[in-house]
């Protein structure tokens, strides 16, 4: 009996919900999750975040450090992140308490006397810095060995980004298994027209692996391609360069992350390698600078995806967006609902390793959710193949 046969199993599991207590915010919590790009947090500043249906405060201390607090003052109970860094201490705007990386209040201003006040405290979640990207670990215990995955080993710049999605995590991972929308979504005059068309649609199956699960496919017989699906939301993959970069640093091994912010909302990470000879990196620089000033003045991508999903416009009236790929992805999965309806959907053949994703990580939160103990995940390191 095969995945599609057998699908019925994972039929009322819920894989949408990620907050407290719920199984897929249990599971989620167990792993180092990026929620920043580290370039984007300048020294002495804060702002608040929603990580999983909770909000903290991410503040980058005048060292350097990045810290993740809780949201709200313990006095008045005042957003923190309107307050202002001083040190690596941070400071509420309405009575000055202030308080350190770990939580512990330091000062209270007005109070005799004035300085740390033994029990009071904000919430302090461990948070560390790799690859150009700031993860925290909102778990319980102490946290798993970091980092979350190795450093590229091919010499290559590192380039980090982040793009908001208006729907819900698990079927923006899950579309990531299914490599044959990519011969209709981004391949019609979008990101990937040359990559893949109707007639050079691939083949594809899964195999489980001690990390998750591995998509292998090809095309016509040709050469095999792999890509690597680190549970419980991880990806990682060879692709070709995309947004404008025609092609400089060649193809890049990438690291894929989908963490959610609420139930119909997911921050997308992607961390990619570019490997460019060094004669050519002053152009290649030029140009990603070029390209990084379009995305500064082009329309937000889940704007555009809004619109688009509203019938005011059609990606072919976008095709010049310097993130076409994630608005192409986003159109998609959003337009499943920001929490896609499996119940009624019908399956075919070319979504088994969509299936047999469901399965596995299906399985981890059934046993979450009855109280047994689930797999154990380990990544080594293994890479994808790049296939063509």
């Amino acid at each position: 009996m095969n995945d599609l046969q057998t699908s019925e199993t994972t039929h009322g599991i819920d894989f949408a919900s990620a907050g407290p207590g719920t199984p897929a915010g249990i599971l989620l919590r167990r792993f180092w999750q990026p929620i920043q790009v580290s370039a984007e947090l300048a020294p002495g500043k804060a702002k608040p975040i929603l990580i999983m249906g909770e909000r903290y405060t991410l503040y980058r201390g005048e060292s350097g450090t990045a810290y993740v607090v809780g949201f709200r003052c313990a006095h008045r109970g005042t957003q923190m992140s309107t307050g202002w860094v001083k040190g690596d201490d941070i400071r509420c705007l309405y009575h000055g308490w202030t308080y350190n990386g770990g939580g512990a209040c330091v000062a209270r201003p007005a109070e005799n006397p004035p300085g740390p006040a033994a029990n009071v405290s904000i919430p302090s979640i461990p948070t560390r810095e790799h690859l150009g990207l700031i993860f925290a670990y909102f778990g319980e215990g102490e946290p798993p060995a970091f980092p979350p995955y190795p450093a590229f080993d091919d010499g290559g710049l590192v380039e980090a980004s982040c793009d908001y999605f208006s729907c819900n995590w698990f079927q923006s991972y899950e579309n990531s298994a299914d490599e044959v929308h990519v011969a209709y979504v981004h391949s019609s005059g979008g990101s990937h027209h040359n990559l893949r068309n109707e007639k050079a649609l691939p083949e594809t199956w899964p195999e489980d692996a001690p990390f998750g699960m591995v998509r292998h496919s090809r095309v016509n017989n040709g050469p095999e391609r792999t890509t690597l699906y680190i549970f419980p939301n991880v990806m990682r993959i060879v692709v070709p360069p995309f947004n404008g970069l025609k092609g400089a640093g060649g193809w890049r091994d990438t690291y894929i992350t989908k963490v959610p912010t609420d139930d119909e909302h997911h921050l997308l990470f992607i961390l990619h390698s570019a490997v460019v000879p060094p004669a050519e990196m002053p152009a290649y620089l030029a140009a990603r600078a070029e390209f990084e000033e379009r995305c500064a003045a082009a329309r937000p991508t889940e704007e555009v995806t809004q619109d688009i999903l509203d019938g005011k416009l059609h990606l072919s009236d976008v095709l010049d967006h310097p993130r076409l790929l994630v608005i192409e992805d986003s159109v998609a999965q959003a337009g499943q609902g920001v929490i896609a309806d499996r119940d009624h959907e019908v399956l075919a053949q070319s979504d088994v390793c969509i299936v047999r994703m469901r399965r596995l990580i299906g399985a981890e939160l059934l046993a979450i959710a009855q109280g047994r103990p689930g797999g154990t995940w380990v990544y080594s390191g293994e890479k994808p193949q790049r296939g063509f």
